[in-house]
């Protein structure tokens, strides 16, 4: 081995392990014998043989070599007789396996390592040692601690399942100390699984910071005595021989008498006809056909290997068992940890479906009912499909049905390609593409109404699960044709509740996330611009590759990402706040809310006067006529002629006037840009609302269908959209003019029913503090209790200045905000602005405690949690970029504030249609929208006051049972003939 050349090392026990507890059980059809294992073990290592250079790693390896454990007889038993002493036998179904895993390294053409009286990993110690000897690089294919002590500037170790790798600031991030204090760390803690007795109650954390404060175990046993807490310095001075002992396991040797030289272990050239022979024999037919296909070699020709299995001790390496999980933290859990179920799961079927490429020519068009009727049949005989819907608009109120897809999942299938198989039905495809104007359906489809009652069975039977990506638009469509989906999973809300923050979950993004499939852009079917044509011009063959692959896919991420929910214990998220909610949103968007058109086009009449006016004035303040919607006139004007302060060119070398600029200059009360930005908001409101909306009204419904996404931001709030009804302005005249356009029809009211400041509520209650806890118990105005404690001011007779401070700081807190920008907010003096937040935090220590602490947890896991478990991730908060950093740092500070609020009318939502149906309301008021912190519900007259109750009763428990605020939650509710008097 020479400088530059690079060794894997595959830790082969760890391999058989994920290979083993990932996958579901397989056998070899010809005799029943167990190759689950071998399988996944010959998968990974193709994998890992085949792309290492596209990985986090970044090379290909010169030298390779697979290690495994020879028996559980080692020197540490003579050390320790009781060293894992406590290892379960492997299950029956392995033990036959272990002989077939080497004689598959072997048919692979690589080194097959084991040494008798050494463990793995000492004889990976050895032979990494020998590499970096020898000027080259080595990398550990393994995410175990106990290898984390050989981690170097020339040895790295390799988490293939996270393609993640493990250096020296990674072992540091993870236990606290660098890799040279990981056998000392060990030693503290010991190891239940391994029978490393370690000192009792010394956790990785409590050792990392002993570690620390004395330099390194020798000299922490020898000032023990000096350890200030009792209880650890009497464990540590009681257990030091343990201690020491421990060590002495913990320690992998790295001279280990290996037989093998660097040189014998040069990556060969795979033997093609020998890799595909052993396949063969296996009945591997997927992983055969890539093997031959890449290595030239004819499989028709190549007879299979006689391999058999062998049993006994040598077979059966009593070292692996459970305990030889590797979790998604680089430790190993307990035999009973989740990693040996839902996380490997994952992990193993991510591996799975990334290294089988999805073969469109595989699908089926579905062209008959019988064929259908065989379909539905199977997915009932399944218990589950994936199920996608194709129609012609995004808009589901309006999109008429195409066709639909459904995949089907065989888990008895070994061979991973052929487990999941996909189709297409279509149902209204137009005959001639070219010919838009043209003739009837294209032949070859189910007759509509027969296919649609078939379907209807499968989606409403509870006795099977549907699968889909963002379902909600699937069944919207279906209830308009009358079909209730019943009984379904969504990956994009799987996703989202596992994962939020850490990037989209559309379909094509977790596609190429998690299986390295990047699926096929709509306009490759349906072309784009000018050339677009909706789905049902598609040709049925481009649309059967099309959508039987969304179904194909949307199955393969459920079955990657769905165990995930309990192995990362998010699954309560999912279950209580994301898939209940799916079916409410739907209803709420068939239901609409109905608006007055001659409200919108005399508000429209206004705005353009006003806007006209304005123009008018801005041109006379200016001196002359420009284009007000020019950013480069408008800067010339501000800043060129009129010299301004406060401007500053964009890399294109004109005037920046973006918002925050022309807002800073209008704070100082300078007429032109004060004007300006009236003009802009005025102008806005007219284009985005009062002209936009009437385009929204439904040809058929006459009313206005805003459609909501559940996971379009990271906190948990929903967003509205096609129109937005969540930002029209209410704290301006024009804003509630427009308000005045959404009505209840004749004989109903609008009920508005809005939180009082829930997100301070929630804060009180998450930061413990007491004097706003007891404000709100009290029925105190907060913001002038505030004030009051801040600048020692009576509430009563307060000034409206005064309050109306103490309410941007408290609101500004909430969301981290800084001296500069409360400033801003104030027009105040940036010094005077860090005075008031300081002596906010001096009234009220509890908030920046908890703004402390929130930060740490975000830095510690990359996440923090609202009330009720939902996770937010901010895989950036540790950025070298100040501002990048100090942007997720005020993000993590208000997340859990503003997605436990966002949690809490998520419950209230769920909770209210069934408790308005048992009421006997479910006809009488009907939830129409939901924007931030209110619920509109249309409500017949004779049931306002009843309903009112109800749902109030319901909005202010929605917290409970599963948490008991510490501070009362207040609803205030006003039902009227339109949406801003309702307010």
């Amino acid at each position: 081995m020479k400088k530059d050349d690079h060794l894997f090392l595959i830790d082969g026990s760890g391999f058989i392990f994920r290979a083993f507890h990932a996958l579901p059980p397989l056998t070899r059809k010809s005799d029943g014998l167990p190759v689950g294992a071998v399988s996944g073990f010959c998968n990974m290592l193709w994998k890992l043989l085949t792309s290492a250079r596209d990985t986090s790693v970044g090379v290909t390896p010169t030298h390779l070599a697979v290690i495994f454990d020879f028996s559980s007889q080692t020197f540490r038993k003579k050390i320790y007789p009781d060293y894992k002493a406590h290892r379960p036998p492997p299950p029956e179904d392995l033990v036959p396996q272990f002989s077939l895993i080497r004689e598959a390294t072997r048919a692979f053409n690589l080194p097959c390592i084991e040494i008798e009286g050494y463990e793995a990993d000492d004889i990976i110690a050895t032979y990494a040692q020998m590499a970096v000897e020898a000027g080259g690089d080595a990398t550990i294919i393994s995410s175990d601690k106990d290898l984390m002590q050989l981690v170097g500037s020339n040895v790295h170790m390799y988490d293939g399942m996270k393609d993640r790798q493990i250096g020296v600031p990674e072992v540091i991030e993870k236990w606290g100390v660098p890799p040279e204090k990981m056998i000392d760390l060990q030693a503290l803690t010991g190891d239940s699984v391994d029978n490393v007795p370690g000192v009792p109650g010394i956790g990785p954390k409590t050792a990392a910071t002993l570690l620390e404060e004395f330099g390194d175990l020798d000299n922490l046993l020898e000032n023990a005595e000096t350890i200030k807490q009792k209880k650890r310095r009497e464990n540590i001075i009681a257990n030091r021989e343990l201690v020491l002992v421990s060590r002495k396991l913990v320690t992998l040797k790295r001279d280990c008498p290996v037989e093998l030289p660097l040189d014998a272990l040069v990556l060969e050239e795979q033997d093609g006809p020998k890799l595909v022979s052993f396949l063969k024999a296996m009945e591997f037919n997927s992983l055969t056909r890539r093997v031959a296909e890449a290595t030239g070699a004819e499989a028709a020709e190549i007879e299979p290997a006689s391999v058999n299995a062998e049993w006994g001790e040598k077979a059966h390496g009593p070292d692996l068992d459970p305990g030889e999980a590797v979790s998604s933290e680089g430790e190993k859990p307990a035999p009973d940890s989740e990693a040996s179920g839902p996380a490997a799961l994952a992990a193993a079927r991510a591996a799975r479906f990334a290294a089988v490429p999805i073969d469109r020519s595989s699908y089926e068009t579905i062209r008959d009912l019988e064929t259908l009727e065989d379909w539905i049949s199977a997915a009932r005989d399944k218990g589950l499909c994936a199920f996608d819907t194709e129609t012609t608009s995004l808009d589901a109120m309006q999109a008429e049905l195409v066709g639909f897809s459904l995949a089907l999942y065989d888990e008895d299938q070994s061979d991973a390609a052929k487990a999941i198989r996909a189709a297409y039905v279509p149902l209204a495809h137009k005959a001639g593409q070219d010919d838009l104007l043209g003739g009837g359906l294209a032949d070859g489809q189910v007759d509509f109404d027969k296919a649609l009652a078939a379907l209807k069975g499968l989606l409403e039977d509870e006795g099977v699960l549907k699968i889909a990506q963002n379902l909600k638009y699937d069944y919207l469509v279906m209830l308009r044709h009358g079909v209730t989906v019943k009984n379904f999973d969504d990956t994009m809300l799987i996703s989202y509740a596992l994962d939020s923050g850490m990037g989209n979950h559309g379909m094509d993004a977790l596609s190429e996330r998690w299986l390295g499939h990047q699926p096929i852009p709509y306009k490759e079917v349906a072309g784009s611009g000018r050339n677009m044509v909706t789905f049902d011009y598609v040709d049925i063959d481009k649309a059967t590759a099309y959508a039987a692959e969304d179904a194909d896919v949307t199955l393969r991420l459920w079955l990657v990402l769905k165990p995930r929910l309990a192995a990362e214990h998010v699954a309560t998220v999912y279950e209580r706040l994301e898939r209940p909610l799916l079916p409410v949103l739907s209803r709420m968007e068939e239901r609409g809310i109905s608006v007055d058109r001659q409200i919108l086009s005399r508000l429209s009449g206004e705005l353009a006067q006003k806007a006209a006016r304005l123009e008018d004035e801005i041109y006379e303040l200016a001196g002359e006529k420009f284009n007000i919607g020019s950013p480069k006139q408008l800067g010339d004007i501000l800043f060129g002629k009129m010299g301004l302060p406060g401007g500053k060119k964009t890399k294109s070398g004109q005037w920046s006037t973006a918002v925050q600029v022309l807002d800073d200059l209008a704070a100082q009360d300078i007429p032109l840009p004060s004007k300006i930005v009236e003009w802009r908001q005025t102008t806005k409101l007219k284009s985005t609302y009062t002209d936009a909306l009437p385009g929204y009204i439904h040809p058929q419904t006459k009313r206005v269908h805003t459609s909501y996404s559940l996971a379009a931001t990271t906190t948990g709030r929903l967003a509205s959209s096609e129109p937005n009804l969540q930002n029209i302005p209410v704290r301006t005249a024009e804003g509630r003019k427009i308000r005045t356009a959404f009505i209840a029809n004749p004989g109903h009211k609008l009920l508005s029913a809005d939180y009082s400041q829930i997100e301070l509520r929630v804060l009180a209650h998450v930061a413990d503090i007491a004097q706003l806890k007891q404000a709100f118990a009290d029925g105190i105005d907060i913001h002038a209790m505030t004030a009051s404690e801040m600048f020692g001011v009576p509430v009563e007779g307060m000034p409206g200045e005064v309050r109306r401070r103490a309410k941007a700081i408290n609101f500004g807190i909430i969301y981290g905000i800084s001296a500069f920008g409360l400033a801003n907010q104030l027009g105040i003096e940036r010094s005077e602005a860090s005075d008031y937040i300081k002596r906010y935090f001096e009234r009220f220590p509890g908030i920046n405690d908890y703004m402390e602490d929130t930060k740490a947890q975000a830095r510690d896991k990359g996440y923090v949690e609202t009330i009720f478990g939902r996770r937010i991730h901010y895989p950036e908060i540790k950025s070298s970029n100040h501002q990048v950093r100090s942007f997720n740092e005020r993000a993590a500070i208000n997340a859990p504030i503003q997605g436990s609020a966002a949690d809490v009318i998520r419950r209230a939502m769920i909770r209210i249609e069934p408790e308005l149906a048992a009421a006997g309301l479910g006809e009488k008021a009907q939830m129409l929208l939901q924007v931030h912190d209110e619920l509109i519900f249309e409500v017949e007259d004779e049931a306002v006051d009843e309903a009112t109750k109800l749902i109030v009763d319901v909005m202010e428990n929605a917290a409970m049972p599963a948490v008991s605020m510490a501070v009362p939650l207040q609803v205030d509710a006003r039902a009227a003939h339109n949406w801003d008097e309702a307010h």
